[in-house]
Order: structure tokens, then C-alpha cells, then sequence
């Protein structure tokens, strides 16, 4: 664990298995509207967050919000959650496992607001090159989600007619061997939010993190992409050089890997910076390393790791660093 340069965004909802670089992220709620392109995320100026307590693990997330309405006058809004983005054209940020692949809500998110649960809604787009596409696939009966459980058999099932139309508008890549889905997939959870004047309003919401595996190397150890966007220091490229050379020998001489990000920027369309934040990064296991940058980063159990602030203003968002020993070894 380390802390290097200054804290500024919290952690991810994500963890994947892609390339470095291609890390779909889960971001904060924030307030949006339906407009013509699909919902939009919109600066407010009347309700402010006074606390946000986010708990970011593999297996789980947790955030507890308290928002006030700074305004003399009920305020209603739509709040939405961005789920990760999904593109297919990328082969390495498909390398992921769904928490519920048959289900639209594939992160099993829920919501509650002073502890009464809230229905909330989907937003769905599927785009090939800037272009939405959702009413072309939905006529066929596909999956907007390229990865949804049936989604590839779906779209090899189609007659060689569609197939070619398909990939004339960048929706799939078809070649002698497989026809694949080719496009992005965009999810946003929404729903109508009041906010009475002068009172508090908690909203707290959990999911299961998209997660998936890589394998993690010495090489990785000098690589300027993680030694950067993780804050990897000394004590924790030591701890890991020595884990990997008491597997040198072994069939599979790897160490698991898991990235997250979680994108805290949106936070920013509040009226005013957090007022109080925490953020708690649980790396799972006491065998497990993790890695991230920050300041002020206290340990307050054998797997968990803390960092408050105060009027906190978000930015750029957290990338954290967990590897473990691999369960194949």
C-alpha cells in the first residue's frame, strides 16, 4: 500500500481483466436529465452532499450519501448511476465476469433512500461509432449487452443478410471464424429523487463489482503504466518481487491480478465539495498487496485501509492495484 502524491478521486466499482488503458469504471450518483441524447448529467446548484462514506471492495460496494437541499423550496430531480461502459470492439476489456449476465441489472444495484428501498429504472444505448444503434438491435430481438448471457449465439444466428448489414455499421466483426458483437454498451440507472427544503435526505446504494483476472509479472514491477497510475513504491515492489520468486519454479509462476477505478468526478455537479468523505479500500485477503496513491492513508484492520477528507473536491478519479496469489497455483 502506498501513498505517493496527493489523494484526489475514490475507488473503483471495477475490477477487470483488460489491458491497461481500457478499464470500463463505475462512477458517483449524480443529477441528470432525459434530453435528446439520452441522459445527461447536469450541474446543481441546490443541493449539496454533506457526507459520502464509500466502501469499495472485489466483492462488494457500498456508498452512503447525505445530501441537503440548500434552497427554500422542495426540489425534484432525476439521479442517475452510470454503470461501466461496455465496448465490444475492445477484445481485452471483454475479459470480465458479469455478477448476473442474465439479468439487465448486471451488477445486482440497489437503492435505498432513509431506508426505504426505490424502484429505479435502466437506461440502455448500444453505439458503433458514435452512432446509436439500440432500435436496430432491439428489432432483431438482440441483447443490447454484448456480453449478456446468449448475446454472441443470438448474433450468429442471424441470417448471412443481417450479418453483412451488421458489420457494415461497425455492430459486429465477422470473419471465417466467429461473428462477434462489435459494438458499445452504455447502462444508466435512474429514478425521481425529492429533496424537501431545509432537511437531510440519505441515499445509500450497493452493487456487485464487474470483476474479472490477469496475471501479474515481474515485468509488470518496471512497467511505467503501473508504477504511475498505482503509486507502486519500494516496499510494495519488493513484497511482490518476493512473492513471485517463491512461485519462479511452479507451473503457473503468476500472481493474480485485480484492477479498480471508480470515477468520483461526477460528485463535482453538486453545488458544493463533499463536505465529509471516506473512503474504505478492502484488498479482501491478508495475502493479498494492494496499491494506490494517496495521502493520509491509514490502516484500520488487516485488510482494510482508510483515508477521510473534508470539503473535498474531486480531480481525477482512483486507480487501485490489488494482486493476490493465484487460486490455480
Amino acid at each position: 500500500m502506498t501513498a505517493s502524491r496527493p489523494f484526489t478521486a475514490t475507488l473503483a466499482a471495477m475490477a477487470i481483466g483488460a489491458a491497461p488503458g481500457a478499464l470500463p469504471a463505475l462512477a458517483n450518483d449524480s443529477t441528470a436529465q432525459l434530453g435528446a441524447g439520452g441522459l445527461e448529467l447536469i450541474r446543481n446548484e441546490v443541493i449539496r452532499l454533506l457526507s459520502e462514506d464509500l466502501y469499495v471492495s472485489a466483492d462488494e460496494v457500498r456508498v452512503r450519501y447525505r445530501f441537503e437541499n440548500i434552497s427554500k423550496a422542495a426540489a425534484r430531480y432525476l439521479i442517475a448511476f452510470p454503470l461501466p461502459a461496455l465496448d465490444a470492439k475492445v477484445p481485452e476489456e471483454m475479459n470480465i465476469v458479469l455478477p448476473n449476465s442474465g439479468s439487465e441489472n448486471f451488477v445486482n444495484f440497489e437503492v435505498t433512500v432513509d431506508g426505504a428501498p426505490v424502484p429505479v429504472e435502466l437506461y440502455e444505448r448500444a453505439t458503433a461509432f458514435g452512432i446509436d444503434h439500440s432500435d436496430t438491435l432491439r428489432a432483431l430481438g438482440l441483447s443490447l449487452n454484448p456480453i449478456a448471457d446468449g448475446a454472441w449465439e443470438a448474433v450468429e444466428a442471424q441470417s448471412p443478410s443481417t450479418i453483412a448489414e451488421l458489420n457494415r455499421l461497425g455492430l459486429v466483426i465477422d470473419d471465417p471464424y466467429a461473428t462477434m458483437p462489435a459494438w458499445r454498451y452504455e447502462a444508466i440507472f435512474h429514478w425521481d429523487q425529492t429533496f424537501p427544503a431545509g432537511r437531510e435526505v440519505t441515499v445509500e446504494h450497493r452493487y456487485q463489482p464487474v470483476t474479472g483476472y490477469s496475471l501479474f509479472g515481474e515485468w509488470a514491477l518496471e512497467d511505467p503504466y503501473y508504477i504511475e497510475h498505482y503509486c507502486m513504491d519500494e516496499p510494495f515492489i519488493r513484497a511482490a518481487r518476493n512473492r513471485l520468486q517463491a512461485i519462479a519454479g511452479s507451473p503457473n509462476p503468476y500472481l493474480e491480478e485485480v484492477r479498480l477505478e471508480y470515477i468520483l468526478t461526477t460528485a463535482n455537479n453538486w453545488a458544493t465539495p463533499i463536505g465529509e468523505f471516506r473512503l474504505v479500500v478492502d484488498k479482501g485477503s491478508t495475502e493479498a498487496l494492494v496499491s494506490f496513491c494517496g495521502s493520509g492513508i491509514t490502516r484500520i484492520g488487516p485488510t482494510q485501509f482508510e483515508i477521510t477528507a473534508e470539503n473535498y473536491y474531486a480531480g481525477e478519479e482512483l486507480e487501485v492495484l490489488i494482486i493476490r496469489p493465484s487460486r490455480q497455483n
